[in-house]
């Protein structure tokens, strides 16, 4: 029989159990964060209609959906129909006529948008959500971005406070500073900052996209570098000088706020957004948030294209990994199924680069690989019994207790233990079954003791205090 080679598709990954210990904690933490704050979990299908997701990310994200083909009958008759076409008119016809209506969830907001339009009688508005599931996109693999990834977003949909806003970038702040990061700063901007700031500076409408495009490379290509992508782009030299200044503005948020005011205050737009961008640097201050792990960056632009007011990207600066999460507001999306708007603003959590950069910084590396926490030994038939009925003693305490497959020597059944990283072995022999006793061994410590066996439970939930 030939050999299969056992490779992964690309841009996918397998996670082990010692993987999976670590990241089930995280996804615990995260959840026990967004419960504190009052959200409720939410699931959608990994299936979406391509009506729904279709539109809603600009045309490279309508690019990387995974699209779903038809199946049996429909495809063949579809492929049967190309017969006629000719060789030129083959490759779009066979696109259109192989392709289903269907396609895998590109990301969780646009789904969750779908479920506010479609059960608006059976929620109590403001709603606010949490959901962890996979998406897919057909990207390119490479460093810290995947094909398929798990995603985890936070909305809060029904209300205009910029309370919520800043509770998002808060939330944000919260989960990174209990994952042990440091150089954690959420960068702020507002896309009606953006709109005002192009027609004040007077931005040609159809040269929109490229100048944000080049603005959104300050971090990468300095000031000069933008000054220079924008005078190449048919700008004019008053349109580059007034960008430039207000992209080189420093000081604090508020300072910052205000001398833009001059510059777009004049925009009704621009003054919103202003204003709107106090009020969420005054609630974070309230709140409790340290400025230093803020900034007011005008060039965060936010590649989705649904973005209607504040937007929020939050990075690691002792790293080269990028964003671990974004979000903003997005007034327009829900009234796209709706037929009417209702505001809505969220953060996403990269949770796969997440993972990379504790990787990358060696954090939540702890002892615990596995979720076992006791083995109980088996050495004869006639141990079998009893070690099975300390097993259930132990699982009905609520300790996570494995019992060694078949009897064996307890050289080999320890071995076991130590490689799978099981802190606690109870030994249950033939010497401590005549003593009515239970040898307890820290392998964590390398220590043992003799406990009564009434008190074994007792003794094993004393090991374990403090390990969750």
């Amino acid at each position: 029989m030939a050999r299969i080679a056992p490779v992964n598709a690309r841009g996918t990954r397998d996670f082990l159990p010692r993987d999976l210990v670590r990241r089930n904690r995280v996804f615990a933490l995260l959840r026990a964060t967004f419960e504190r704050y009052g959200f409720e979990p939410l699931e959608t299908p990994s299936i979406e209609n391509t009506s729904v997701l279709e539109g809603k990310y600009g045309e490279e994200g309508d690019r990387l959906l995974f699209r779903i083909l038809k199946r049996g009958r429909e495809l063949e008759s579809g492929v049967r129909a190309l017969d006629a076409l000719s060789l030129g008119e083959r490759s779009t016809a066979a696109m259109s006529r192989a392709l289903s209506d269907e396609a895998l969830r590109y990301d969780l907001t646009v789904p969750f948008a779908r479920v506010i339009a479609a059960h608006q009688n059976d929620i109590v508005l403001p709603f606010r959500r949490y959901q962890m599931q996979p998406v897919w996109r057909a990207d390119k693999p490479q460093r810290g971005r995947y094909r398929e990834f798990y995603q985890c977003d936070v909305d809060c949909v029904g209300s205009r406070s910029m309370t919520v806003d800043a509770e998002m970038v808060a939330i944000h702040q919260e989960v990174f500073a209990a994952l042990g990061f440091s150089g954690v700063v959420t960068r702020i901007n507002h896309r009606g900052l953006l709109a005002a700031l192009m027609a004040t500076c007077d931005v040609p409408e159809e040269q929109y996209v490229a100048t944000l495009t080049t603005m959104d490379k300050l971090d990468k290509i300095g000031l000069d570098g933008v000054r220079t992508e924008l005078s190449k782009a048919s700008l004019s030299d008053a349109a580059v000088d007034r960008l430039t200044q207000a992209m080189g503005l420093t000081g604090t948020p508020e300072t910052i706020i205000e001398s833009l005011r001059p510059i777009v205050g004049s925009n009704p737009m621009g003054a919103q957004a202003l204003d709107e961008l106090a009020q969420v640097f005054g609630y974070l201050a309230d709140m409790g948030v340290p400025a230093e792990r803020l900034r007011f960056d005008l060039s965060v632009v936010r590649g989705l294209g649904y973005y209607t007011g504040t937007i929020y990207e939050t990075v690691l600066t002792n790293s080269t990994l990028g964003s671990l999460g974004g979000g903003g507001r997005y007034d327009q999306l829900i009234g796209m199924f709706l037929g009417r708007d209702l505001p809505c603003v969220g953060i996403s959590f990269g949770l796969e680069r997440i993972f990379d950069a504790l990787d990358e910084q060696e954090l939540a590396r702890d002892e615990v690989t596995t979720t076992t926490q006791a083995l109980v030994t088996l050495f004869a038939a006639e141990t079998l019994a009893s070690s099975f009925a300390l097993a259930t003693e132990l699982r009905a305490a609520g300790i996570r207790t494995e019992v060694y497959t078949e009897p064996k020597d307890l050289r080999p059944q320890l071995t076991f233990a130590s490689k799978k990283g099981i802190p606690l072995a109870l030994i249950l022999g033939p010497d401590e079954l005549a003593n009515d006793t239970v040898a307890l061994r820290d392998l964590r410590a390398g220590a043992q003791r003799i406990v009564p066996r009434s008190e074994t439970v007792a003794a094993v939930q004393s090991l374990l205090t403090g390990e969750s």
